[in-house]
């Protein structure tokens, strides 16, 4: 319910915006009525980017395509909210603190998938949500590989084959415009594969394969980050810790008219790093003992 509420209320402010999920919903309607997403997402949406994304994305998106965008989106964020939400009960440590975090609030602002993709790292029923954005869901699937997780996302790019058999040929063809760049890539980026020295741990594995697939590197991707702390105190360091990137990525590193999206998150990368990936890191290299104790 504060999900919805939380998304509901931000786009209530002017100027009027547009969320990442808006792509989706168009996608989602065009594929139910026989057009071509490919084609329509930059003609429809305001931006005129691409449909960055496979149409396995459009399939989920097609029960909320019957909706008007408004209320999508905040079923959306409602949908997603609670997922992660659950996950966290289960999971514990310092996941539930990620629900506080500036990541996260960024995530359901926009209308990203990173809450619903990490959730599924828990709640392996979800797993088949990875081959929506493969990009995060192939770093979570290496963190936390399983055969229920290979054979639904199969499932899910057979019924999105179904559809619209020319979907690859046409996803490769948008891709080829895409500004992402891998946060290895990005000015002390390397660091993150110290991850690696935990390579044992899912959630070591997760943050370096999640460091090294394309992205925006923005505040929304590192809500993954948040199966790294291993108890609530972690969790609220790192949830605090990203508020302040937040904070300075606005006041330091806004977005200035004409700026492409690749300048904007590359200026705002060392705000990133610098309070979330780098204290994620800290405490996935941290001495802990052999046994992990939950966090109640």
């Amino acid at each position: 319910m504060l999900s919805a509420l939380l998304c509901w209320a931000a786009y209530l402010l002017p100027p009027p915006t547009s969320s990442d999920f808006d792509q989706i919903w168009i996608a989602a309607r065009a594929l139910a009525s026989g057009a071509d997403p490919y084609e329509v997402v930059p003609r429809v949406w305001f931006t005129g980017y691409p449909f960055y994304y496979p149409l396995t994305a459009a399939v989920v998106g097609l029960p909320f395509s019957a909706l008007p965008l408004g209320w999508a989106r905040v079923v959306w964020a409602a949908v997603s909210g609670t997922l992660l939400a659950l996950a966290a009960m289960r999971w514990g440590r310092g996941l539930p603190a990620a629900l506080l975090s500036a990541s996260f609030l960024n995530a359901l602002v926009q209308g990203q998938w990173s809450p619903l993709l990490t959730a599924a790292a828990v709640l392996p029923a979800l797993a088949w949500v990875w081959a929506a954005k493969p990009s995060i869901g192939a770093a979570l699937f290496v963190g936390f590989p399983s055969r229920r997780a290979l054979i639904g996302a199969l499932a899910l790019a057979a019924i999105a084959l179904a559809a619209f058999p020319s979907w690859p040929v046409r996803w490769v063809e948008a891709l080829r415009t895409a500004e992402h760049v891998a946060p290895v890539s990005r000015p002390f980026g390397l660091l993150l594969l110290l991850a690696l020295l935990r390579w044992r741990l899912p959630e070591a594995r997760v943050m370096a394969a999640l460091a090294c697939v394309p992205q925006m590197t923005g505040l929304y991707e590192t809500v993954p980050l948040f199966l790294i702390p291993r108890n609530r105190w972690e969790g609220y360091a790192l949830a605090g810790s990203s508020y302040v990137a937040a904070f300075l990525q606005v006041r330091y590193a806004p977005r200035a008219p004409g700026m492409s999206l690749d300048a904007v998150f590359a200026q705002r990368w060392p705000f990133v790093l610098a309070f979330v990936w780098l204290p994620a890191l800290a405490m996935l290299l941290w001495p802990r003992q052999r046994a992990i104790d939950a966090a109640p």
